[in-house]
């Protein structure tokens, strides 16, 4: 009996700091999964119907490198599923953690470190953006068998969506209220939703837009999808701009979050 208490604190030692977060996240998607499968589902397939078998007919001629619409947006709306679900999911989760059900000052209160806190809920977003992309890519499958899997592209997806959910920290480190949160819908998720070409190329944009929009983390990692989804194999480029979009956001929520503990 003594041994195997002692083991059995041990095996719970033997947990990262950051555990509970995503135990907590777990948990509550449990609760609501037929919703979120819903919602991963709904949007996604709207885009597809819409543009990629409606409208794309008539865009064929219009795309870079003479692919179809349709195989120009299916990479759009997988990174539109990682980008909406990683980044929205922890905002909402860090605004609600940190104002209302006060769980957030717990983990601060906790003996975690400040990485830690970061990485659980950048994992929180990750995962989100990854269930969400992995449904929407099996869907696509479904209805278009012709499609080749490609083990580049799901490595592209870990890194854009990682992105993501750092970014999503680090928005929801700076909400203070519903109206912030309709100020980053409005003049951010937005934006990069239509301009970061997702669903028309970059090229198609006005002239004035095209530098503007590579502003936007959203644009190089379509484009990293794009390019290993077409098989061309992996844009070590578009992969850097990505992950120095990440170190960005890690930066600067760890000063976010620093300064939060003080």
């Amino acid at each position: 009996m003594f041994f195997s208490k002692n083991q059995h604190v041990s095996e719970e030692l033997a947990l990262p700091s950051w555990y509970p977060i995503i135990w907590e996240e777990f948990v509550y998607w449990k609760s609501k999964f037929w919703l979120y499968l819903t919602t991963y589902m709904l949007s996604p397939m709207i885009f597809l119907l819409s543009f990629g078998f409606g409208v794309g007919q008539r865009l064929k001629m219009m795309m870079p490198g003479g692919v179809s619409y349709l195989e120009f947006l299916i990479p759009g709306v997988v990174a539109l599923a990682l980008f909406n679900n990683g980044v929205t999911s922890v905002i909402i989760r860090m605004f609600y953690c940190r104002l209302f059900y006060y769980s957030f000052e717990a983990y601060q209160l906790a003996p975690l470190s400040t990485f830690s806190i970061w990485f659980g809920y950048v994992l929180v977003g990750m995962l989100r953006g990854l269930i969400s992309g992995l449904i929407v890519l099996g869907m696509i499958f479904i209805f278009i068998p012709v499609l080749s899997f490609n083990w580049g592209f799901i490595l592209s997806m870990f890194l854009v969506s990682f992105c993501f959910g750092a970014m999503g920290v680090l928005i929801g480190l700076y909400l203070r209220s519903f109206d912030d949160h309709a100020l980053v819908s409005e003049f951010i998720i937005v934006p990069m939703t239509f301009l970061s070409g997702t669903l028309i190329p970059v090229e198609r944009l006005p002239f004035v837009l095209q530098p503007i929009v590579w502003l936007f983390p959203l644009t190089p990692a379509t484009q990293l999808l794009r390019f290993s989804f077409a098989d061309k194999g992996f844009s070590l480029e578009m992969a850097s701009i990505v992950l120095g979009w990440t170190l960005l956001f890690f930066f600067l929520g760890w000063f976010k979050l620093t300064k939060l503990n003080d």
